[in-house]
C-alpha cells in the first residue's frame, strides 16, 4: 500500500504458530490445505481393508459448501457347496475319512463360522445286537487339527434287531449340524471328516455294518461366512 511521501509498505499476515493451524504462508501466498476423502475396501484384519466397504461421494466441482456423502456397506466374504458321499464301509473303526467335496478355502484373515448339514446312514444284514454310529467334525488341513466344538454324532443306534425279511436289510439314519468358529491370519482350508464305529467288537457286526455320510443331498450343504475382522 502507498504510504506518506510516496513510500510503499508491505504488511505480512500474522499466523498463529500453533501446530493445529492448517494455514501456511508460502512464497506465492497463503495456503489452506484441502481434504480429500477416500473409501475403504474390504479384505483384511489390520490394514486399510475391512469387512465393511466405506463409500465416498465427492461434492460437485465448485460447490460451496463442499458436502461429502459417506456411507458404509457390510461386505463379508462367504460361500456354499454341496458335498459328496463318504463310503465308510472299508474304513477302520475310528479312522477319519474325508467327506468328498467338503473342502472350503477361507480366503482372508478374520473370524469365520463353519456350518455343515450332514446325513448319515448305516445298514446291516444280520440278526442280533448291533451298535451303529457315525460322527463328523470340521478339520483344519493346514494345522492338522480338528475345530474345537465341531465334532457331532450324526447317528448312534444301539439295539437288538432283526433284518427285514423282504429285503434282508435293516437300516438307521440320522442328521447333524456340524459347526464351529475359527480365527485365521492367512488363507486356510477346512474340510469335513467322518468316523464310524460299531462298539460291540463283534466280527459279524464289524464285517456287515455298512456306513455312509453325505453332505450333498438337497436337504444338506456346506456353508462358511466371515463374521468379523
Amino acid at each position: 500500500m502507498a504510504g506518506a511521501c510516496g513510500r510503499t509498505y508491505r504488511i505480512d499476515p500474522k499466523l498463529d504458530p500453533a501446530t493445529c493451524n492448517g494455514l501456511t504462508q508460502t512464497a506465492s501466498g497463503l495456503l489452506a490445505p484441502r481434504t480429500q476423502v477416500a473409501g475403504i475396501a474390504p479384505g483384511g484384519a489390520v490394514s486399510t481393508e475391512r469387512s465393511v466397504d466405506v463409500d465416498v461421494t465427492p461434492p460437485a466441482a465448485g460447490a460451496c459448501p463442499e458436502s461429502w456423502q459417506v456411507g458404509a456397506r457390510l461386505t463379508p466374504v462367504f460361500g456354499t457347496r454341496n458335498a459328496g458321499q463318504a463310503d465308510l464301509r472299508t474304513s477302520a473303526l475310528g479312522q477319519q475319512v474325508v467327506l468328498p467335496n467338503s473342502q472350503v478355502l477361507l480366503p482372508e484373515p478374520g473370524v469365520y463360522r463353519l456350518t455343515a448339514h450332514l446325513f448319515g446312514i448305516a445298514t446291516w444284514n444280520f440278526t442280533g445286537r448291533h451298535i451303529a454310529s457315525i460322527s463328523a467334525l470340521w478339520f483344519n488341513t493346514t494345522t492338522n487339527a480338528f475345530v474345537p466344538g465341531s465334532p457331532r454324532w450324526v447317528l448312534l443306534h444301539d439295539a437288538p434287531g432283526t433284518v427285514n425279511p423282504e429285503t434282508g436289510l435293516k437300516s438307521i439314519g440320522g442328521n447333524a449340524v456340524c459347526e464351529g468358529f475359527v480365527t485365521i491370519t492367512a488363507p486356510t482350508s477346512y474340510e469335513i471328516r467322518a468316523l464310524r464305529g460299531t462298539g460291540d467288537a463283534g466280527t459279524q457286526a464289524n464285517a456287515n455294518l455298512q456306513h455312509y455320510l453325505t453332505g450333498g443331498i438337497p436337504q444338506q450343504g456346506i456353508f462358511w461366512q466371515k463374521v468379523s475382522d
